[in-house]
């Protein structure tokens, strides 16, 4: 924490759920490619994005 800002790090426990949804699926043979899936693994990168995203100067909260 001293070294790094806590919203950089924070991103790696947010990518421990998708790691191992993808690692189950792969193991248990499920399909894994269905649009449902896509459509969320974008969504879940998208938030990530957003939130880590370096604000502009002068802009409001």
């Amino acid at each position: 924490m001293k070294n790094n800002p806590v919203s950089r790090i924070a991103v790696f426990g947010l990518l421990i759920p998708v790691v191992t949804t993808l690692l189950s699926a792969v193991l248990n043979a499920e399909p894994l490619f269905e649009w449902q899936y896509i459509a969320a693994l974008v969504l879940v990168c998208g938030g990530i994005f957003l939130v880590n995203k370096p604000r502009k100067a002068g802009g409001t909260v």
